[in-house]
Parts: C-alpha cells; structure tokens; sequence
C-alpha cells in the first residue's frame, strides 16, 4: 500500500516536477504534488493546504529558492524544506542550510530524495512529539502550582475554622491539635460558648481524607453552630442531621461526631456520641471509663433516637476525645494504653501533646490524627 504524501514543488518546469513525482512513486509513495514558481502561488498554496514537505528547485527565474524557504519557515517551519538542483555551488548549499533548509539533493542522484525526505519526516514527528510533550508538562505543572496554591488557601482556611484562642473557663482546660494526613483534611473540633457559664464541643470525623472531606467538614461545622446554640445535644445532633442529609447522601459519606455541653458550674457534661467511639473519662487516679451509650454516625440511616450520656468531673478528671488516626498510627492502642500515658501530665496541653506523640516520628500519616483534652484542674 501506497504512502500518502503532500508535496509541494517550487520548480518552473513540469518536466522536472514529473521527474520528482516518479522518483517519490518509485519508492512507495503516493504523492498529492501541486508545483508552484512565484511568491504569489506560494502563497496561496500555503493558505489553501497542510503540506508534508517542499521540494525547491535553486535556480528560478521568478522566484529565489531563499524566498521560498522564508515563506516556508513563516507557515510550517516545523516540515521538511529539501532544495533539489543539478548545478549548486557547495558555498550556496551550505548557506542554504544555514537558513533552514533540511537537506540538499542532486537532481543526477535522486535516490537520496525518498530516504532524506523520510528521515526528516520522522525528525519532524520526534520535534513535535517533544514540542507537545513538552507543552503537555508545561500545562500540568501550570496547573500543579495552580492546585496547590487553592491547597494552601484551604489549609489556611481551615486552620482558621478551629479555635484560634484558648476558652478561658473556671476550673477547668481545653486544649486541642489536629494533624492532617493532607493538606486538609476532615477532622476538626470546636468549643464556644452558648451561654454565660455553658460551653459546646464538638468533635467530628468526616469519612474520607483532602479536599472534598475538607469541605463536608466545613458545612457539618456550620450547621452544628446554627443548631447547637440553646438545644440539648441530642436535639441539636437531630437538628444538624435534617440540615445535612442531602450534603451527605450526594457525597455518600457519613461523619461520625462527639457533641457535649459543658456546664462549668456543675461541673456536668452532657454528650451524644454518633459513632465516634474514640472518646473517655480519665479519673484523676487513672482510671478509664467509658462514654456511652453510643449512637450510628451521621449519614447512616436509623430509626433510633441518638441518647444522652452524662458524666460528672472531678478535679484532675479528664475528657479524652481523639480521631482513630491515632489507631492507624499506632494499631496497638487503645484507651487503657493511652489513659496510662497521660499519667504525671500538669495540664490539658501536655495530654494532647503526649497522645500526638504516639504516631512514629518520621512516618507520613495514613489518616488524620486529632486530640481534644477538657480537664479539670
């Protein structure tokens, strides 16, 4: 099967363009061939048509083959320019080439014709292939350096959404840390007050890691401030769960929440856990106890009412709610193993600190690891 090739020749006479056409069909091609011998035709060839290669006579009355080669090199610089003549001088021929021509070829020794226009067809295609190649990277870093700016501008929101400041409360510490296994990631905490003497928290953990859990933990985040303000947590957790069915079913994720209110001068907390899970009672001897009950996270489907727990503090009693990356950074830990590690610390902020500590360090996070301590002092 013949290989299709659009040639065009800049030649006055016929005779020598025919001789070229013959020449290209020996040896298997099957040229699409329009001669042309002014700048006009050129012109105009080259504005109606995509061409392979051009074949240039040196020596033409109306038209100089360094006015062909320019018009060339303005429209398709990137094919192969192949100058054909009987009689050429080697200064002119090297000049030539200097100006851009591909290749030079003797009218008496056209069987170099086929191989040279070959070769440099497959140069052209590797220029191109590199050209594109090299656009395509050019593009992706764009675009890197792009995603990774709006990155940043997350992580900076986000760290912005947490506390900024410690909540001062009589008798008592709060302190927190979260670790992205990302940029951003899908944990976070809050603590505010609702009232004089009252104070909400909030701890969640939005299934999934970077931008997208980012952004669901944005809008959990909101819609527990709109609900949390005078309500019980099991009303407010109703509340938020109404509020964020559609973000949750559209995303298929779920969040799993620990939401307590703090009345300091009881010294009471009021909780729901929504299939948090990670979260206990540090007496002050060291004792663990348990937080429950404990309901489905929000997101999955139940009939059942999320219950109330309760817990009264004593002082050096301690509130220990963590996201399981602590699990994925340590496999072996549990509440026991980190109630004991919390023992000797003065303050809520050394707690945090100490249960951070268990990821290995050194070794990326799988998951996000986040720690929220409220002692009492």
């Amino acid at each position: 099967m013949s290989e299709p090739l659009r040639v065009l020749i800049i030649d006055d006479y016929e005779k020598d363009a025919q001789l070229l056409i013959r020449a290209l069909r020996k040896e298997g091609l099957e040229p699409y061939a329009e001669r042309i011998c002014t700048a006009p035709a050129m012109e105009r060839a080259l504005g109606s048509g995509s061409w392979d290669v051009a074949i240039s006579d040196c020596h033409m009355p109306e038209f100089s083959v360094e006015g062909a080669l320019a018009l060339w090199q303005r429209e398709l610089a990137d094919r192969p320019f192949i100058v054909v003549s009987g009689a050429i001088g080697e200064e002119e021929a090297v000049a030539l080439l200097k100006a851009g021509a591909h290749d030079f070829v003797k009218k008496s020794n056209l069987a170099r014709l086929v191989p040279a226009i070959r070769r440099e067809l497959r140069d052209a295609a590797d220029r191109q292939a590199r050209k594109s190649a090299e656009e395509a990277l050019r593009q992706s870093e764009m675009r890197r350096c792009q995603l990774q700016t709006e990155l940043n501008c997350a992580a900076e929101m986000q760290k912005l959404l947490l506390p900024q400041a410690p909540l001062f409360l009589p008798g008592f510490e709060i302190a927190a840390s979260c670790f992205p296994a990302r940029q951003v990631g899908g944990d976070f905490y809050d603590w505010y007050e609702t009232m004089p003497g009252i104070v909400t928290i909030t701890f969640g953990d939005v299934m999934g890691k970077g931008l997208a859990a980012a952004m669901l933990m944005t809008t959990v985040r909101a819609s527990l401030r709109a609900v949390t303000l005078r309500v019980q947590p099991s009303l407010a957790i109703k509340l938020a769960e109404q509020s964020l069915q559609h973000d949750l079913n559209s995303s298929e994720s779920f969040v799993t929440l620990f939401l307590a209110r703090l009345n300091v001068e009881a010294s009471l907390l009021t909780y729901v856990d929504c299939g948090h899970g990670y979260a206990f009672l540090r007496r002050k001897d060291g004792r663990v106890e348990e937080l429950l009950p404990r309901g489905l996270p929000l997101g999955i489907s139940s009939a059942e009412n999320y219950q109330e727990g309760g817990c009264v503090f004593e002082p050096g009693d301690a509130l220990v709610v963590y996201s399981d990356g602590v699990i994925d950074a340590m496999p072996e830990a549990d509440h026991g193993m980190i109630a004991s590690r919390l023992a000797g610390a003065p303050d809520a902020r050394e707690m945090v600190a100490r249960i951070a500590a268990l990821a290995p360090p050194g070794i990326p996070l799988t998951d996000d690891l986040t720690v929220l301590v409220v002692r009492k002092s």
